[in-house]
């Protein structure tokens, strides 16, 4: 059971691939390791529902680059 969720609001596909990638990829496994949920959003429209819908967000990574809208 997660203890509570994190939001990551990322231009970047953590999925994706590269450096950058990469390292989002160990963020994300460590703070699941430490009893987290991640949710993801790629842009700011998704972010906002989120942070209004969903009362268990304990945390949020935002970019600060996010798009209005996905492409």
């Amino acid at each position: 059971m997660a203890i509570g969720t994190v939001l990551l609001a990322l231009r970047e596909d953590p999925l994706g691939g590269g450096v950058s990638a990469e390292q989002l990829k160990r963020i994300g496994k460590e703070l699941e390791n430490r009893g987290l949920e991640l949710r993801r959003a790629g842009d700011a429209r998704d972010a906002r529902a989120m942070l209004q819908t969903e009362a268990g967000i304990a945390a949020a990574v935002v970019a600060w680059d996010l798009p209005s809208r996905a492409a």
